[in-house]
């Protein structure tokens, strides 16, 4: 990445200061780095209380004070009041002391805590958090107003979050020794810690997010992991030969992950530097796409629908492969694709272009409650793979109806992603609502289980959503990153969105099942371009590389 904002001048700072070195630069980093993109672009949905956290301690570690802003100054008293999330949208209302979730309630409470403001009605926090503790001392997320406070939907991260927010309130937890045996019990064999200690979810594995909210949550508590030795090791085995941490063993180093692990061994060392062993590690060869046995095409995920005229546009424009948004309606439930799209594939194949149309259809009516309990829509995207067999034309119809039920998240990915998914697609959310939802519903679909399979890089309107959700670059090389046009007009009102970013992936050939092939096996690239010629490029690093080489060959612009 060639940018910088706060979210990603926060966690190396923090990270620096551990490890007792220098801040280069110090006065144009905090001069440049403390404002998050969604403030600096001015946009209305983002992670405003993620961000507005991360602000407040970035000033603190720079010795600053402050922040101040529209409706927020150091040690202003707040009076906090919860309102329930009913939409995909987080807007910017911690300055009013508003709060939806026990996440936005520790952010806008730690940061109050970090400035010096008072919090003037601690009983109305108290009462949110004791009300979302499970019978076994964990605690539920609780978006929806009635939290549903049983084992099954207790997670780490909320009970990390209670634990730190009543700690910063001076409240002593509510039943500390079960919370605290909770925490532990979510350690495994390996050292790491996960979500649950009893969940079955594919999610439900080791990571260091987790292990590092629960070393903090267990130290707050005054208590420690159960095998700290255990803990301290698996932390050291997810550093690569650059010197970063990785989110799990294996994964590509990044800021967030090596922060996560250099602040765990600060905890469990009591040094970061001691914490972290010195070890033997070798650089292992580079993955690398062969030369010669692909080539380069792009795609369009939700492009505009039209008669030949779009046809004819879009192989002007050189795409490959269009799935064209049509409303879920147009699908004919007989043979599994809409008549545009079956006149708009016999028009390509007439006039001899290399390209290939499918529906994609924006299923409005699909609803989901996730994890949390929160109700969400915009959470069924999919092409629609073409010549579907009876088979599997009735299992799609099948699932497409389970989908308009408003199944739970277990029984969603079960009825209606798993049957997709086994059709041969990519299947992803418009919106993922929250980080701690984001990591459960996309991990649920790594080595190909039933969660989400694809992750949204790349949307109309603020083009890239890799920058507005800092988060998500975190399945960048696990799964695939896809631009998705979501028009709203035809292919000519469209086109700056066309040509601004696309799917760009290395395949055999051009055809659906090719690039399904090419997204599941990591040569699928989300490239986006501005008018200012910046390019950016997400992908698994041997296929970025490998389109950087050869872009003479695809370049559209």
């Amino acid at each position: 990445m060639d940018y910088t904002d706060l979210a990603w001048t926060y966690p190396a700072v923090y990270t620096l200061n551990l490890l007792k070195v220098p801040v280069p630069h110090a006065d144009s980093c905090f001069k440049n780095g403390q404002q998050a993109w969604i403030e600096k672009a001015l946009w209305k949905n983002g992670p405003w209380y993620w961000s507005f956290y991360q602000k407040v301690d970035l000033y603190r570690l720079f010795g600053q004070p402050g922040p101040d802003e529209p409706g927020v100054t150091t040690k202003k008293p707040w009076q906090l009041y919860y309102k329930p999330r009913t939409s995909y949208l987080e807007l910017r209302k911690y300055s009013e002391g508003e709060f939806f979730d026990l996440p936005s309630l520790w952010h806008l409470v730690g940061s109050a805590k970090t400035m010096g403001a008072t919090i003037t009605n601690p009983e109305v926090v108290k009462s949110f958090i004791t009300k979302r503790q499970a019978p076994g001392g964990g605690f539920v997320e609780g978006l929806d107003s009635l939290a549903r406070t049983t084992e099954d939907n207790a997670h780490l991260m909320a009970t990390c979050e209670a634990v730190m927010t009543l700690a910063a309130l001076g409240v002593p937890m509510p039943n500390k020794e079960k919370c605290i045996a909770w925490l532990r019990a979510c350690q495994t064999s390996s050292g790491g810690f996960r979500w649950s200690p009893s969940a079955t979810a594919h999610s439900n594995q080791p990571d260091v997010w987790y292990t590092w909210a629960a070393i903090r949550a267990l130290k707050t508590l005054g208590s420690k992991s159960a095998d700290e030795k255990a803990c301290l090791r698996w932390i050291n085995s997810l550093q690569n030969p650059d010197g970063g941490f990785g989110d799990r063993p294996g994964w590509k180093s990044r800021l967030y992950s090596t922060y996560y692990a250099v602040h765990s061994a600060q905890l469990l060392a009591g040094n970061a530097r001691r914490g972290i062993t010195q070890k033997q590690m070798t650089d292992e060869t580079t993955a690398t796409i062969p030369e010669g046995k692909y080539r380069i095409f792009q795609a369009e995920h939700k492009s505009p629908p039209g008669d030949s005229s779009m046809v004819d546009a879009a192989a002007e424009m050189g795409f490959n492969l269009l799935a064209v948004k049509i409303t879920e309606k147009q699908i004919d439930t007989l043979e599994g694709m809409s008549q545009m799209v079956k006149q708009a594939r016999a028009y390509a194949k007439r006039k001899g272009y290399s390209l290939e149309i499918v529906d994609f259809p924006e299923n409005y009516s699909h609803r989901l409650q996730w994890p949390s309990g929160q109700r969400a829509d915009h959470v069924s995207n999919l092409l629609i793979p073409p010549n579907l067999s009876t088979s599997e034309l009735s299992a799609y119809n099948a699932a497409y109806q389970a989908g308009k039920i408003g199944l739970p998240w277990t029984d969603f990915k079960e009825q209606v992603i798993k049957p997709m998914l086994k059709l041969n697609t990519l299947f992803y959310p418009e919106l993922d609502y929250t980080m701690t939802n984001a990591y459960q519903v996309y991990d649920d679909g790594l080595d190909g289980q039933a969660g989400y399979n694809a992750i949204p890089g790349a949307h109309f309107g603020n083009s890239d959503w890799m920058r507005h959700f800092p988060y998500k670059e975190r399945w960048i090389g696990q799964l695939p990153i896809v631009a998705d046009a979501d028009a709203h007009g035809d292919i000519n009102q469209w086109r700056k969105y066309l040509d601004e970013f696309r799917n760009v992936y290395i395949a055999e050939d051009y055809h659906y099942a090719n690039y399904i092939d090419a997204a599941q096996n990591g040569r699928l690239v989300c490239v986006i371009r501005y008018e200012s010629g910046e390019i950016r490029y997400y992908g698994a690093p041997a296929a970025v590389a490998y389109l950087k080489k050869h872009r003479s060959e695809w370049q559209w612009w």
